[in-house]
C-alpha cells in the first residue's frame, strides 16, 4: 500500500496544491494595480485611395486609408511582478451607413518583461491595411485609440482601452 508510486502521487498532489494556492495569492495581490501606460498619438498624414478589390475576386473597388503617424508609449510603471508581457495595439474606429461600429487594428507590438518599456516610433505607416468594405471612408471621422492586453503570470487576461483617443477626419477626395 505504501509503495513508491503512491508516495510519489501524494508528493505531486500536495506540491500542485501548494503551487495553485501560491498562484491564487499572486493574482489576488495584484488585483488592485491598474496598468495605465502613458501614450501620445500624433497623425502626420492621411490619404484615401480607391483600390480594386483583390480579395474577393469581384471587380469592385474599396477605399484604402493610409495613415502616417507618431506613437510614443511609456510602459515603465506598467510592469509589476505579475506582468509577463503587454500586447499593445492601435485601433481605428468609425461609423458608416452599413455598420454602426467599424473597428480596424492598424498596428500592434508585444513588449516582454525585460524589453525596453519605451515605444517611440516616428513616421510609422499602418502595419495592417485599413480597408473599408465599400466606398465609405472619404470624409469620415475616425477615432484612433490605443488598447492593450496585460498577460499575467497568474490571473485574468484583461483587455483595456486607453482613456484618450485622437479624432481625425479623412480627406474627402481620393489621392493616387
Amino acid at each position: 500500500m505504501n509503495n513508491l508510486t503512491s508516495r510519489a502521487n501524494v508528493i505531486l498532489a500536495n506540491s500542485l496544491s501548494v503551487l495553485a494556492i501560491c498562484a491564487g495569492l499572486l493574482f489576488i495581490t495584484t488585483l488592485h494595480i491598474k496598468v495605465e501606460p502613458e501614450f501620445e498619438i500624433k497623425v502626420n498624414k492621411v490619404d484615401v485611395r480607391h483600390q480594386p478589390d483583390h480579395m474577393t475576386g469581384r471587380r469592385d473597388y474599396l477605399d484604402l486609408a493610409l495613415i502616417n503617424y507618431n506613437l510614443a508609449v511609456d510602459m515603465t510603471d506598467s510592469f509589476h511582478w505579475n506582468v509577463k508581457m503587454i500586447f499593445l495595439y492601435m485601433v481605428a474606429e468609425y461609423t458608416n451607413e452599413d455598420n454602426a461600429v467599424n473597428q480596424v487594428v492598424l498596428w500592434d507590438k508585444i513588449v516582454m518583461r525585460g524589453d525596453n518599456p519605451l515605444v517611440d516610433v516616428k513616421n510609422l505607416r499602418t502595419k495592417y491595411s485599413f480597408f473599408d468594405d465599400g466606398s465609405h471612408l472619404r470624409g469620415r471621422d475616425i477615432k484612433l485609440s490605443l488598447h492593450w492586453n496585460v498577460v499575467p503570470n497568474a490571473g485574468l487576461l484583461p483587455n483595456i482601452r486607453g482613456s484618450k483617443h485622437i479624432s481625425q477626419v479623412l480627406p474627402s477626395s481620393y489621392t493616387y
